[in-house]
């Protein structure tokens, strides 16, 4: 008398599997919508302050990205009107009397009117 075996089904709408034991989604679109849904409601359960966060860093990261194509130098309120935000940043440095700013990998000088985008070959041999 076989042993009855216990039927397996897909985490994300319940058809049937057929396949691997460890097999948990019936096929790839199951298991990113399974995995979409999840980052959705874990999302939803953070407090709103850190996707905002999260969105300000981003912004200021491909501001910071786009300027480096374009020269090295930057005035203040420029930056501002390109939506970037001071009040963010992933780590900042005192160093030579003046103050290393860094939004993940982007590294630049804070001074009183503008910024100096600092080169990321500088970046790397200083960490």
């Amino acid at each position: 008398m076989e042993a009855l075996k216990e039927i397996r089904k897909c985490q994300e709408c319940g058809a049937k599997l057929v396949g691997r034991a460890d097999q948990k989604f019936c096929d790839s679109m199951c298991k990113t919508s399974y995995n979409n849904h999840k980052r959705a409601l874990e999302a939803k359960s953070q407090p709103e302050c850190i996707a905002t966060i999260q969105k300000t860093l981003l912004n200021n990261y491909r501001i910071l990205t786009e300027l480096r194509k374009r020269g090295e130098q930057f005035s203040t309120m420029y930056l501002q009107d390109l939506g970037f935000s001071f009040r963010y940043l992933t780590s900042a440095v005192q160093q030579d009397g003046g103050l290393r700013c860094y939004c993940f990998n982007q590294c630049y000088l804070l001074g009183n009117q503008s910024i100096i985008l600092i080169p990321e070959t500088a970046t790397l041999e200083q960490n």
